[in-house]
């Protein structure tokens, strides 16, 4: 199938197009294509008789030819075209038949065209050789393809043990969490290989028609970390515990260690607790003390007015009374039998028993049952939903109950906000200084060189902070967007949620004005509808 196409024909009374029409199937002679290809030999002809004659050619698919010129034209050899994609992928060619006393291309001298715009690579020999030997004029042929690289994959590493710390402990018959059954701590034992490294292959560059490198996509790479208690194989593809213990993942790193044991209270006796690894107290936290572990922290009698902060959970098997004084932060989970005046967060779940003039906040559910399933004078913020029996009182103790609210945006955004005050802050300050030098600047005083050095730099630094303060305008108003279209969370309650309390769901907030039972509290639009379950 052949593409139609033209030609010159030098005669004694001069210079003749020759229009060619196209086998079944193939593209008409492109008038545009010719005029182009008779202005780049600067030859004098009428563009209406060009037209015509292609016209009647392609109306009647029969050859026509007309003469262009009276006067004498050179001799045109063959010539073509080179289209090189923009992603230089690829370079399809365009070939042009020569006049009649032209001369035609051989192998090398398509080669040598190419070169000559930079096409170097990937030249497909095959495809010459076939138009050679069977010429199509103004047709496409690919002359050349890149070679695309060969993609890589990213490292991978794969934990050995249990890195689902979302499973919940077991409640007894009568509603109590059963302190014996905690299936979240991931024991491991001293020679087992607890994470394997697949590496990442880096994938090799490939070569675009220009000769120049094609580089595979970025591909992440990680490496196991020997941790204390911990060991790296020879090949560093495996890493081995050294002790029988509990592993965890912290900050991305694997952690193993053997769990210190305080065989009574935290008092005096012991002092501030800063361990790296797991803790489990035999007895209370007094008030005034402070355990903090990169792992877990367990706790077997009270903790009162004290701080307990954990990478990973937290667990007390009875509860914190803090007086308005007690703090916990987990990195993980907080399982507690009560919360009584006390500040609690918690990057995954909370379950107790109940919530007491307390502040609760929790990346995961906040889960009040058992046999009280109390929430009451409190505030409690969960980022997926709350669980309860009861909420509020009779008393109408001041209750905020919250869920749906992305903590991770809540957070970025009071930092943006805290961090937006202190530049404008800043600017303030620096436009004051830089108005007085101006001022100078514009009545001719003689200035010390330090007080023109201290004008260009608070120059420089507004100009840094007033970029710095439009991107964290930008960031706000994605944050802003999101937590308003945030429609996720509900609270379950199993009882009844007094009046009084005020709930907010995905930032949509209400004050309960009646009494509800047995009931699902959800966003509906910008209200919260209450639901019976």
């Amino acid at each position: 199938m052949r593409n139609g196409f033209f030609k010159l024909d030098k005669r004694k009374d001069g210079a003749y197009i020759i229009i060619v029409p196209p086998e079944e199937g193939g593209e008409l002679c492109d008038p545009v294509e010719v005029t182009k290809y008779l202005d780049g030999y600067n030859i004098d002809y009428s563009k209406n008789v060009v037209y015509d004659t292609i016209k009647a050619s392609n109306e009647v698919m029969l050859q026509r030819e007309a003469r262009l010129t009276t006067l004498s034209i050179g001799s045109i050899d063959e010539s073509l075209s080179i289209t090189v994609s923009a992603d230089a992928l690829k370079a399809d060619v365009r070939f042009y038949p020569p006049s009649t006393d032209g001369r035609a291309f051989n192998r090398d001298d398509i080669i040598y065209q190419l070169g000559k715009q930079g096409v170097k690579f990937g030249i497909k020999d095959e495809v010459i050789d076939e138009y050679i030997i069977d010429r199509h004029y103004c047709t496409d042929y690919t002359l050349a393809l890149a070679e695309p690289p060969i993609e890589g994959h990213d490292a991978v590493i794969t934990y050995h043990f249990n890195t689902d710390l979302t499973k919940k402990p077991k409640l007894n018959d009568d509603g109590s969490v059963d302190f014996h059954q905690l299936d979240n701590v991931s024991h491991v034992e001293a020679g087992q290989v607890i994470a394997t490294l697949t590496p990442a292959d880096m994938g090799k560059p490939g070569t675009d028609v220009l000769g120049r490198p094609i580089k595979p996509q970025k591909v992440a790479v990680k490496f196991l970390q020997q941790q204390r208690n911990t060991k790296l194989s020879d090949d560093r593809l495996q890493l081995i515990s050294e002790v029988n213990g509990h592993a965890s993942i912290v900050e991305g790193k694997v952690f193993v260690s053997d769990t210190y044991m305080v065989p009574a209270n935290v008092d005096p006796t012991t002092g501030d607790i800063m361990y790296n690894g797991n803790v489990h107290v035999a007895g209370n936290v007094n008030t005034g003390y402070r355990v903090e572990a990169s792992g877990d922290i367990i706790v077997d009698g009270i903790v009162e007015g004290a701080e307990l902060v954990a990478g990973g959970q937290i667990i007390l098997k009875r509860g914190i009374s803090g007086a308005g004084r007690g703090y916990m932060k987990a990195g993980s989970n907080i399982v507690t039998k009560f919360v009584e005046s006390s500040k609690v967060e918690a990057g995954g779940f909370v379950q107790t028993e109940s919530i007491m003039h307390s502040t609760v906040s929790a990346g995961g559910e906040v889960i009040s049952r058992g046999k009280k399933g109390l929430i009451s004078g409190s505030n409690v913020r969960s980022g997926k939903n709350i669980q309860a029996k009861v909420i509020g009182s009779t008393m109408g103790t001041d209750t905020t109950v919250e869920v749906g609210a992305n903590m991770a945006l809540s957070e970025e955004q009071k930092r943006l906000e805290k961090e937006l005050s202190e530049i404008s802050g800043n600017m303030d300050r620096a436009s004051k200084i830089i108005a007085y030098i101006s001022n100078k600047i514009k009545n001719r005083e003689q200035l010390p060189p330090e007080k023109l050095e201290q004008f260009q730099q608070l120059s420089a630094q507004t100009k840094s902070m007033e970029k710095r303060a439009e991107e964290i305008n930008e960031r706000l108003n994605v944050i802003l967007a999101e937590l308003e279209n945030s429609t996720g969370g509900y609270i379950l309650v199993d009882d009844i949620i007094y009046p009084g309390c005020k709930v907010t769901v995905s930032n949509v907030s209400t004050i309960m004005r009646k009494e509800a039972k047995h009931c699902r509290l959800v966003r509906d639009g910008a209200d919260v509808r209450v639901t019976l379950y």
